[in-house]
């Protein structure tokens, strides 16, 4: 095989899948690239017993990730760049072998997960800033003031398995919100190297 699936990803590091207490009828994903039927890429068993450690693992980085400041997030968003920047090649060769799209249209979705920080930043972020409403009510004046809501479940695409759900994982954690990502079984490896990227960033658990 030419890559590994670490395991389901809490608590800050990656946990083995045990199947010992699974019925004899396994669930096995064999991942064959689309592009050469004959690489197996990668293989792991289906098993569940980790969503409740997952939940209990976002309800708790959300107590903690909900009360950084907005500086904290963006120097850690800082530091996601530089991730993104140095992974590229590899999210893009896993992007490619997984989906069986051409090389050079893979490099241009790892590309872009730069660029979304930087638009999510200069351009999403002001749309949950506190606004003043004046004369709202005679003699009154109206505020808006954007809070988080809690753990984001987001579920990636296998067509674009990185650029999309990066969006939606950015809008979530800037916003002081913890996630849950659940990457298509079709690239699962694209949205492990993807989760590695905030790992080394420095994301707390």
């Amino acid at each position: 095989m030419r890559f590994e699936i670490k395991g389901n990803y809490f608590d800050g590091q990656f946990h083995e899948i045990t199947t010992d207490h699974l019925s004899t009828k396994r669930n096995i994903i064999k991942k064959y690239s689309p592009a050469n039927l004959d690489e197996l890429l990668w293989t792991f068993e289906v098993c569940y017993e980790h969503v409740d450690d997952v939940i209990k693992s976002a309800n708790l980085g959300y107590s903690k990730w909900r009360k950084t400041s907005l500086s904290q997030r963006l120097e850690l968003m800082d530091k996601l760049k530089k991730e993104f920047e140095q992974s590229a090649d590899s999210i893009a060769e896993a992007i490619a072998l997984e989906t069986g799209k051409p090389l050079w249209e893979s490099k241009t979705e790892s590309s872009a997960l730069v660029g979304k920080i930087n638009a999510t930043i200069n351009h999403s972020l002001k749309r949950i800033e506190t606004k003043e409403i004046e004369n709202i009510l005679p003699d009154t004046t109206g505020a808006v003031h954007y809070k988080p809501i809690g753990p984001c479940l987001v579920i990636g695409p296998f067509n674009f398995p990185c650029h999309l759900a990066n969006g939606q994982i950015l809008n979530s954690l800037i916003a002081g919100n913890s996630i849950i990502f659940k990457p298509s079984e079709k690239t699962s490896y694209s949205g492990q190297l993807l989760i590695e990227c905030f790992h080394r960033a420095g994301f707390p658990e």
